[in-house]
């Protein structure tokens, strides 16, 4: 029985709370490449990273772009452009790619899904194969609609509000800034303070925990067998 081979995928989606910027450049350092080339990576849809690979590779290609913050899916590799005699390609970070025909081999890595047929349509055309029917509904008579000014009130029946009798207040004065206005405020005791001579301000950005508790650093996955060739 052969090995199970598996692709690397990876949907343009982040991990939470991880900033794209950073993830492009930390992906950038990962592969030795540009951030600038990893873009086409960052926009949707699916993309094979690495394709055909057994499920130890792969889960050391997930566990290394799992680190800088990407989500990647292993999917079961399906050999549907061998099997079809056609040749596909493997998107790999950093690098262009292009179709080639059958009577254009490729020498680069190996796809998982045969795209020499597919081509673009023109702008503007039809893409979908069986739309949903709309039926157009029917409009009445409209002609004798018009359009009210800016700033009319537009409600036929608005809701009454009625007006709330205000009591005299002529006696009311209003107190200088700064006056306690509560009749009876509450006491505050003042602390006892005790004696401070001694006590000096750390410097800025200094630890002033005596003991910290020592920081965990998630062990770096052994990247040193991963490659971009198949």
């Amino acid at each position: 029985m052969s090995e199970e081979l598996f692709d690397v995928v990876f949907f343009g989606i982040l991990q939470s709370g991880k900033d794209k910027e950073t993830v492009m450049q930390n992906m950038a350092k990962l592969f030795k490449t540009e951030p600038q080339k990893l873009t086409p990576y960052f926009a949707g849809g699916r993309k094979v990273i690495k394709g055909k690979i057994n499920a130890g590779a792969a889960e050391k290609y997930k566990a290394a772009l799992e680190n800088v913050g990407l989500v990647i899916k292993l999917e079961a590799h399906e050999d549907t452009g061998e099997a079809a005699g056609g040749t596909t390609q493997t998107a790999k970070p950093g690098t262009e790619t292009q179709n080639k025909s059958p009577q254009q081999p490729s020498t680069g890595n190996q796809a998982s899904a045969d795209n020499s047929g597919l081509t673009i349509a023109e702008v503007g055309a039809d893409v979908l194969e069986h739309p949903v029917e709309v039926i157009p509904q029917k409009i009445d008579d409209i002609s004798d609609i018009s359009v009210a000014e800016a700033g009319a009130d537009v409600l036929e029946h608005p809701v009454k509000v009625e007006a709330q009798e205000i009591a005299d207040i002529s006696d009311l004065t209003i107190a200088e800034p700064g006056t306690d206005v509560l009749d009876h405020p509450k006491q505050v005791i003042p602390q006892k303070i005790e004696e401070v001579t001694g006590i000096t301000i750390a410097e800025a950005g200094a630890d002033i925990i005596e003991n910290p508790k020592p920081k965990k650093i998630a062990p770096a996955p052994d990247i040193s067998e991963l490659s971009l060739d198949d």
